[in-house]
């Protein structure tokens, strides 16, 4: 990628940024726009030419998982994608290869023709979210652990690093694109989900041909997982500091009279931050102030104490309870909605 205040690569002399960037912009937007017409008419081939088949195969395996409606149509999608770029029909083509024959001489430009052709060889798979650096996240395969970076079209929110994603990516410019959609696994389940993979397919060879066979076994066991009340309860801690992190807060904790069940609530929060994040923790009474104060902000009002108080109490400076506790709020956020009835349950069992 060119930097913004390299030499233009068109030999004017000036910065990219004075020079061909904005034209670069414009053509990456009709090159989005293409690509993403290109998945609409493809999938428009496969339900208006072969709704019988993909119905065939929805019948087939969606009876095989439990799940509600918005998973059993995301895994209905997931289905119809698996057949559409691996099965081979009876004519020998995939669904895909047979659109591309049929399209030959009728792609708009010579771009569009090398990314049907190229995209026929993609199979979906299951990915973990290895790193995130700006809009490319680089994804992991969570089976054969290859490597490719992938970019989303139009999508507002972002995944969190080890994520589970279940879709397809296609080539791209310098990189891969989603096809159509993905199915997302949060952190928390994405590692349960790994524990039970690994005990389950321990002496299974999982390679890109057994992928291409398996993937609705794969996909729907993925896709159906539910978490259980005691896989919240025993999540794991990553390394020594992050433990004696937990340490310091649940001593602050107990000083406070925070009920014993709310502890293990806000165990739970500190594991899922660090799974998610990976921080590089230099000052563990920064982290375990913060806590602290992130607790009081949203559940106990009542007795929330001030940066100041908290710093002195740690040895540690106003700023970096507040810096420390805005990098809490902005991922632990999201978390507290999904578990605020429990967390409200057990303060007031407390009281």
């Amino acid at each position: 990628m060119i930097g913004r205040n390299e030499p233009c690569p068109c030999g004017s002399g000036k910065k990219y940024k004075k020079c061909c960037e904005k034209k670069q912009d414009g053509l990456d937007k009709v090159l989005e726009t293409e690509v993403m017409a290109l998945q609409i008419d493809m999938m428009r081939f496969a339900y208006e030419k072969f709704s019988s088949e993909l119905e065939t195969v929805s019948s087939k395996y969606l009876h095989k998982f439990s799940m509600d409606e918005m998973k059993s149509e995301a895994f209905n999608e997931l289905l119809h994608l698996w057949y559409m770029f691996t099965v081979k029909r009876d004519n020998g083509l995939t669904i895909v290869e047979e659109f591309a024959s049929v399209q030959e001489g009728k792609f708009s430009r010579p771009q569009v023709k090398e990314w049907a052709e190229s995209w026929q060889k993609a199979y979906p798979s299951i990915y973990k979210v290895a790193n995130v650096r700006g809009e490319t996240y680089t994804m992991e395969d969570f089976f054969t652990k290859e490597k490719e970076k992938v970019t989303y079209i139009g999508r507002e929110d972002s995944l969190s690093k080890n994520e589970l994603v279940i879709g397809m990516f296609v080539p791209f410019k310098q990189a891969k694109v989603v096809f159509m959609s993905t199915f997302e696994r949060g952190v928390l389940e994405a590692i349960r989900l790994e524990e039970k993979f690994m005990e389950e397919f321990s002496e299974v060879t999982i390679d890109s041909a057994y992928i291409r066979a398996e993937f609705p076994d794969l996909a729907g066991k993925m896709v159906e997982f539910e978490l259980s009340e005691e896989d919240v309860q025993q999540l794991p801690v990553q390394d020594k500091a992050q433990e004696r992190v937990l340490g310091l807060f649940a001593d602050g904790a107990k000083k406070r009279g925070y009920p014993e069940r709310f502890l293990e609530f806000a165990s739970m929060l500190w594991s899922i931050y660090c799974m998610k994040e990976s921080p590089m923790i230099r000052n563990e009474q920064n982290y375990a102030a913060a806590l602290i104060y992130f607790l009081d902000t949203h559940f106990m009002k009542e007795q929330q104490e001030t940066q100041k108080a908290l710093a002195e109490e740690f040895g540690i400076s106003a700023g970096s309870v507040s810096s420390t506790f805005r990098k809490l709020d902005e991922v632990l956020q999201p978390v507290i909605q999904t578990f605020e009835e429990d967390i409200e349950a057990a303060l007031q069992g407390a009281s």
